[in-house]
């Protein structure tokens, strides 16, 4: 098998990772550069741009209240006393024939309350968003259906392995995670810590589930070795402290169960040092593309 450096949306490769180019990506390549090479009138762009046969959209509609419905019990058990609150400031200009409104809006989010990503800083480890650049969010998308597997960190290596992941793929596992009542705890479906150190060593460009994040309370193994960031929380600690973004409580997953050839698009806002936040993720879905 031959590898070489992946281009992508631009001639700049994807960092530090050398991925081997399936059938489907060279095509995609192929005709990106076509349209690079060729010019970029519409009738040309029209001709040579892939067109998706589906885009899924992976993010939710940001209310006051997203972080309650995703967190449930969570958001009061770790101290979590404030949600997201939007203040508009409206301004009107008269004119003699009329007047004008003008609205601007302070955002205050809580930046893991809703689809988002990780960076190394969440877990005290070094890197926020800004030191990631467009392009680390962006890559050839596998799914791992693990919404039959029981509670706990569960999917392991071996079904891993089972979906010939490369080096420079975003993988995403579904985990079928339901929305809990206000004073519920909500129950996770994992990777194991095996199968997380996997994909990190490989290394995949990033990881995401529609969990409300990539651990599980409900195993009952007890990790006796490493650091404190490895015991409490294993699965953060296998891919951001190799500085592999994390995305989680993604929404519509599922949509995504069955299909292949995936370009997975996921851009957070540039915050400095930023330890995560809120994303609006899509993927593009190229059927019939070999």
């Amino acid at each position: 098998m031959s590898y070489q450096k992946m281009y992508l949306l631009s001639t700049r490769p994807f960092p530090e990772h050398t991925v081997p180019f399936s059938g489907f990506m060279k095509s995609f390549c192929t005709i990106v550069l076509s349209v690079l090479a060729f010019g970029c009138t519409s009738h040309a762009t029209d001709e040579r741009w892939p067109e998706p046969s589906e885009i899924v959209d992976l993010g939710a509609l940001v209310t006051e209240d997203l972080p309650e419905r995703v967190w449930g019990g969570f958001m009061e058990k770790y101290g979590f006393s404030e949600s997201n609150s939007f203040k508009t400031i409206h301004n009107k200009f008269e004119f003699p024939d009329g007047s004008v409104s003008v609205y601007n809006s302070y955002l205050t989010i809580f930046n893991h309350g809703g689809p988002h990503v990780d960076t190394p800083r969440h877990v005290n480890q070094e890197g926020g968003i800004d030191r990631y650049t467009a392009d680390d969010f962006i890559g050839p998308l596998k799914v791992i259906d693990a919404s039959g597997f029981p509670f706990g960190r569960t999917v392991s290596l071996t079904e891993v392995k089972k979906h010939d992941i490369r080096p420079g793929d975003i993988v995403l596992i579904y985990t079928g995670y339901s929305l809990p009542g206000k004073d519920e705890l909500p129950r996770r479906i994992a990777l194991t810590r095996e199968a997380a150190e996997y994909l990190a060593n490989l290394p995949v460009k990033a990881f995401g589930t529609d969990s409300l994040n990539v651990e599980s309370d409900d195993d009952q193994t007890e990790i006796n070795s490493g650091t404190p960031l490895q015991r409490l929380a294993p699965i953060h600690y296998e891919f951001l402290s190799r500085g592999i973004p994390l995305f989680e409580q993604l929404f519509n997953v599922d949509k995504l169960l069955g299909k292949e050839n995936m370009l997975f698009v996921g851009q957070p806002l540039n915050i400095e040092n930023g330890d995560g936040m809120i994303v609006r993720p899509v993927v593009f879905v190229y059927d019939g593309l070999e």
